[in-house]
């Protein structure tokens, strides 16, 4: 975009300090789906031992955000994202309290509905479309900031919870998360604007770029959707597992924990340096970097036997923990222009967290029918495989040129 064409505020500071703000409200928002991670034997024993029912609560948490991203990206595509953030944390109160309130189907719906789907959902979707309207020359950067929240989110949150956990038990924990996540949510919603219109739109939404998509519309937001939801699955294995894996070769929980948390940090540090050669290559050469690296992440995973090696794999692990997600935010800017809907970030988002919540259940599944990780790992590597192609075959569409010119 030309400077005679940039509207007034583009790439300003404020954009920088709203990308910080709308990583902190991500960071938040998310943070309900690691509770039951942490706190999984107190819950399960306020539940007659049934870690399923705190299990199931988590993976609810993942498909709420999911679902709710499309109905709260649309509702930002009309009204701005103000209205759903302010939603959004009426409803993080609301549904830490339910949750807490000691029942199962309370625990559901505060997860799956309240925290889930009308909560984390208002803030992910909407606040990443918001901040990339008030960028052109350096996204991939901005884009990063917001997308490390939910990885922020993960290294926090847990630190927390195991501070409050002995005094205050599980239920009073999510109520102070509840409570402090409101908060912030709520004075992220007084912080954020919309970004500035292109001059001469009068005001309007500018319109979706539709011509030149490499392949149709439909089949694009397939590929994509089906993409993010074969690369999380994968992603979601070893994640969801690491310490029972590092128990089962041998290591004490606690080097299972440092191996999550080299996860969470190597991809804070990789998202921005992805986001980086994004604005130098392009988004989908950088996605197809993540897949390849995530594929030998995986491999390694079925072989190693020292903690060195974990840690390292963890460490490789984490380079497209985050990376191949907000590779879906730049490249559907890239594809469908400034006028892209939120909704259409939000339907993508519901295949990749689809993916995190049955990569995390499945591996338990073949854990549990084989006492191994092997094939579960397997799975994970098909998986990837198929993510690959689906985005090397988009990468070929893209240098055929538009399917509809």
């Amino acid at each position: 975009m030309s400077t005679a064409t940039t509207p007034a505020g583009i790439d300003s500071p404020y954009a920088v300090r709203l990308a910080v703000v709308s990583m902190i409200c991500v960071a938040a928002g998310g943070g309900s789906v690691y509770l039951p991670i942490v706190a999984m034997s107190q819950m399960a024993g306020d539940f007659g031992g049934q870690r399923q029912v705190p299990s199931l609560a988590y993976m609810l948490g993942y498909f709420g955000m999911g679902g709710g991203g499309i109905v709260m990206g649309w509702l930002a595509d009309r009204m701005g994202p103000r209205i759903p953030l302010f939603a959004g944390a009426i409803c993080i109160l609301l549904g830490s309290w339910l949750a807490s309130s000691g029942s199962q189907l309370a625990l559901f719906l505060g997860y799956g509905v309240m925290m889930g789907f009308l909560g984390n959902a208002a803030t992910f979707t909407p606040l990443l479309t918001n901040v990339q309207g008030w960028v052109d020359k350096r996204r991939g950067t901005i884009v990063a900031i917001v997308s490390v929240g939910p990885a922020v989110g993960g290294f926090l949150w847990p630190q927390i919870y195991r501070a409050l956990l002995p005094d205050l038990g599980w239920q009073r924990t999510l109520q102070v998360y509840g409570i402090v996540s409101a908060v912030l949510v709520a004075g992220t919603a007084l912080y954020v604007r919309r970004p500035p219109r292109l001059p001469g739109a009068a005001g309007e939404r500018p319109a979706e770029t539709i011509d030149t998509l490499p392949v149709a519309s439909r089949a694009l937001m397939a590929l994509l959707a089906s993409a993010a939801f074969f690369c999380c699955l994968a992603m979601a294995m070893p994640f969801a597992h690491m310490v029972a894996f590092c128990g089962d070769l041998g290591f004490p929980a606690a080097r299972g924990s440092e191996a999550v948390s080299l996860i969470l940090l190597s991809a804070i540090a990789s998202t921005f340096a992805m986001g980086k050669l994004s604005d130098r290559i392009g988004p989908l050469r950088v996605s197809i970097l993540c897949s390849a690296i995530q594929f030998v992440a995986l491999a390694g995973f079925l072989v190693v036997g020292s903690i060195g090696g974990v840690y390292l794999l963890a460490l490789l692990h984490g380079i497209p923990f985050i990376a191949i997600v907000q590779g879906y935010a730049l490249n559907l800017r890239n594809l469908y222009g400034p006028g892209i809907g939120a909704w259409r970030l939000g339907l993508v988002m519901v295949f990749a967290m689809a993916g995190m919540a049955v990569g995390g259940w499945i591996g338990g599944v073949i854990y549990d029918a084989t006492l191994s990780y092997k094939m579960a790992f397997q799975l994970a590597l098909a998986a990837n495989l198929l993510n690959l192609g689906l985005l090397a075959a988009l990468y070929m569409a893209q240098r055929r040129g538009p399917a509809l010119a």
